[in-house]
């Protein structure tokens, strides 16, 4: 994931690009970016490197979040609670799972490995069922109104 479309404050798809064009910006010219959209988005694009992160970072940057807090020192123990319990919605449109919420919340890191990765993806899937559900809704209202 490159960027993220973003209307009217909601997350409403992405733009992918190859890693290699991703990287290589300013040093090559643009290779047009596939363009997804979508209602809701689920990021888990871990932490770390240069790819890490890439949402939740990309949320900070143009103002739809305040402060990633940066993933804590390893604790397995603490993080496999923490993965679990930050799990959601963070924004209208985009739910973050997995070790991008370590970046996001201050959580350890490299600590989910008895399960809890696996919960924080299903939990992720009700999270963006939820999200559809409301926005279903929402537009009925606006339809209603």
């Amino acid at each position: 994931v490159e960027d993220l479309i973003v209307k009217n404050g909601k997350v409403a798809g992405v733009v992918t690009n190859w890693t290699l064009v991703t990287l290589n910006h300013n040093t090559q010219s643009c290779m047009d970016p596939n363009v997804m959209e979508a209602k809701v988005i689920v990021s888990g694009t871990g932490h770390d490197g240069p790819m890490g992160a890439s949402g939740v970072k990309r949320l900070e940057s143009i103002g739809l979040i305040e402060g990633n807090k940066g993933m804590l020192s390893l604790d397995m123990n603490a993080a496999e609670d923490d993965i679990v319990k930050y799990t959601r919605e963070v924004v209208p449109g985009m739910v973050v799972t997995g070790m991008e919420l370590a970046e996001l919340d201050g959580a350890p890191r490299m600590g989910p490995t008895f399960g809890a990765m696996l919960i924080s993806g299903q939990k992720a899937a009700y999270a963006a069922r939820a999200s559809l559900k409301r926005q279903a809704e929402e537009e009925k209202a606006a339809l209603n109104a």
